[in-house]
């Protein structure tokens, strides 16, 4: 029996500009869910001799196993996608949206919902399949356009760094991250997914539990309360606390230190997602550190990688399941949605060319294709009339031509392998807003609820970049013979609590402390000097009086996460400096490489206080090392910073 083909198609005008149309259109698994399809399970197989994303789901009463080839988009002007299917009585089925511009403003949207199959359970369901999706079609883009009246605020995205934005530095956060926020600020059904009941006995007694804790402002507490009672499933199976910030316009630190402490009280989990570094998506999730190994392979690019935590490992939390148990269920596992930083993603026939209108924002571009080594970045000063991209077996070569017209491009890209390539144009200047362990590394909440939260014993967490302040008292030995061991004990406490005030004002978080000593963790060494200034200046204010003062060392640089004593730790060379570098400082001192001292905002930072440069050997490190002494409490007059600290950039 021949193969027939059924499509149901609408033409609807949307009274909103095309990237806003785009932010709520691209979200295919919405329109999964919209037009009734069933949620499906999807797993990496190899079919044909190929590694498909292969999904199951029954429809109708029946059966069906599926492939996904990679989607293609151009974000702001179209969206297609497909299934073949490998078992059941349809062989494919797919959705096309195109968008362009009416001259009144608005977006006009072509929607084609189509699907093939032979055989008669296909003649019988075929009419029955095709009617339901136009239905669908008309419920989906209904959705849009109430959505649209409601006045949701996305209009914003077409203004604050979509992707016709042309203002060179202009915000290039994706427009469907700036919908997705939007539409966290109100429910239905269509939209949002379903809504599993929550237990209101239990989602209050822990909620009071964490007000009687007294650590987190208890109008937060409310909103996390109605966040657990009231969104959708979807939502609250993986919660970003700097998301759900930007939704209540709260500050992010602030929004995570109620998710952690909310941990304690029983409302919510944390677990560990692993982010690949090739496609940004999740490569896995652990339920705590000690799950999380060296290396993590990526199905979804067939490659493994070294886990660097800093960078590619994500704090997420969902809801606690005695408060409320979800169900997340995926529709699309391919929707452009999932994937914000991809600004256009197109398969290109072996020894081809394709040309596509594109919409590119100002900045760096990443240029790559599946399965391939060689990758390109661009830096973009003003809009092409065209961008040509050559793939070819070693590398992708690129040139711009002209000016774009109205924000448009066209983006032609030729093949000149031997077999069929899906090539992606990503944003390089944008990543999700989301809590890394560089974040958690250096949260004094969490160092302190999650104590005992750390890798497991013989695994040590790559970390790239994190900046070490130690600090070492001096004078303590005299003060405990001067006033007694009672009196000097609780000035020596005193001072630790003025050290960690002043490390969690500038972003940081103390470690740990060792005699008089303290270690803490910095998310940038700008920070680690900020907290240094103001830990003298609290030793100075409360304690100089009594002979004490402090001397610092700040050094920044990758080092390992480990546990140590059943604790997260720090280890490795950059941990090992920063500790030195405070053994060379004299009391009110800060002790810097030449390096770090030359970067510009630190040496803004320090250049009002006497220094002295110096070479020193530290222990473990070959060569003499070029240090400078910065001078925090005066004793005399010096040269400014700026005139001896050669000018090298900084880490």
């Amino acid at each position: 029996m021949a193969l027939k083909r059924y499509a149901a198609t609408l033409r609807r005008n949307l009274k909103a500009p095309r990237d806003v149309v785009w932010a709520l259109v691209a979200d295919t698994n919405r329109w999964n869910r919209a037009s009734g399809l069933a949620p499906g399970k999807y797993t990496w197989k190899v079919v044909d001799g190929r590694r498909r994303y292969v999904g199951a789901a029954k429809e109708l009463g029946q059966s069906l196993v599926w492939y996904e080839p990679p989607y293609e988009w151009s974000e702001g002007y179209f969206i297609e996608g497909s299934r073949h299917f490998i078992s059941g009585p349809a062989k494919g089925g797919g959705l096309v949206l195109k968008l362009e511009d009416a001259p009144d403003g608005t977006t006009l949207v072509d929607a084609t919902s189509w699907f093939t199959g032979e055989g008669a359970v296909m003649l019988m369901l075929g009419g029955i399949v095709r009617r339901r999706n136009v239905a669908a079609l008309a419920r989906y883009l209904d959705t849009i356009e109430s959505t649209l009246a409601r006045g949701v605020a996305l209009d914003r995205v077409a203004l604050e760094g979509g992707a016709t934005d042309t203002r060179k530095g202009a915000d290039r956060e994706p427009a469907v991250v700036r919908a997705r926020r939007s539409l966290m600020a109100s429910y239905d059904v269509v939209v949002s997914g379903v809504r599993s009941p929550s237990d209101e006995v239990e989602l209050r007694h822990r909620a009071e539990k964490l007000v009687r804790a007294g650590a987190v402002e208890p109008a937060l507490i409310e909103r996390l309360v109605t966040l657990l009672a009231e969104r959708p499933d979807e939502e609250l199976s993986q919660i970003r606390p700097f998301e759900i910030a930007h939704v209540w316009g709260a500050d992010k630190r602030e929004v995570l230190r109620l998710f952690l402490h909310a941990t304690r009280a029983g409302l919510v989990d944390l677990r560990w997602q692993v982010n690949c570094p090739v496609c940004r998506v999740s490569a896995g999730v652990a339920e705590g550190l000690a799950d999380v190994g060296k290396a993590v392979h990526c199905e979804a690019c067939d490659v493994s990688y070294n886990v660097d935590f800093g960078r590619h490992v994500e704090a997420v939390f969902q809801s606690n399941p005695a408060v409320r148990r979800t169900y997340p269920a995926v529709y699309c596992a391919s929707s452009p949605a999932l994937r914000p930083h991809v600004l256009v993603q197109l398969q290109v026939p072996a020894g081809d060319e394709r040309t596509v209108a594109a919409g590119l924002p100002l900045g760096e571009l990443h240029l790559r294709a599946l399965g391939l080594a060689a990758t390109t970045d661009i830096e973009l000063d003003a809009p092409p009339g065209t961008l040509r991209a050559v793939f070819s077996a070693d590398a992708v070569r690129v040139t711009a031509e002209g000016h774009a017209s109205h924000g448009m491009s066209q983006l032609v890209i030729r093949n000149e392998h031997s077999d069929t390539i899906t090539v992606l144009v990503e944003r390089g200047g944008w990543s999700a807003d989301a809590v890394l362990g560089s974040v958690v590394a250096t949260f004094p909440d969490f160092l302190d609820i999650f104590a005992t939260e750390a890798p497991a014993t013989g695994v040590d967490l790559a970390i790239s970049n994190l900046a070490l302040l130690f600090s070492d008292l001096t004078g303590s030995t005299a003060l405990y013979e001067r006033v007694g061991d009672a009196r000097a004990f609780a000035i020596v406490e005193e001072h630790f609590r003025e050290m960690e005030k002043a490390v969690t004002a500038h972003g940081g978080a103390v470690v740990k402390t060792m005699g008089d000593a303290v270690m803490a963790t910095f998310a940038s060494p700008v920070d680690a000097v900020r907290a240094a200034i103001a830990m003298v200046a609290a030793n100075e204010t409360q304690h100089a009086g009594l002979g004490l003062g402090v001397k610092l060392g700040v050094h920044a640089g990758a080092c390992l996460a480990v546990r140590a004593n059943e604790r997260l730790d720090f280890f490795g060379t950059t941990v090992n400096v920063a500790a030195r570098l405070q053994a060379q400082a004299k009391a009110g001192e800060l002790v810097v490489t030449e390096e770090l001292a030359a970067h510009p905002v630190v040496r803004t930072l320090l250049d009002a206080h006497p220094h002295r440069p110096f070479e020193a050997a530290l222990k473990g490190i070959a060569a003499l090392q070029r240090l400078v002494g910065i001078q925090l409490v005066p004793q005399h007059a010096g040269t400014p910073l700026s005139e001896t600290a050669a000018p090298s950039a900084a880490g």
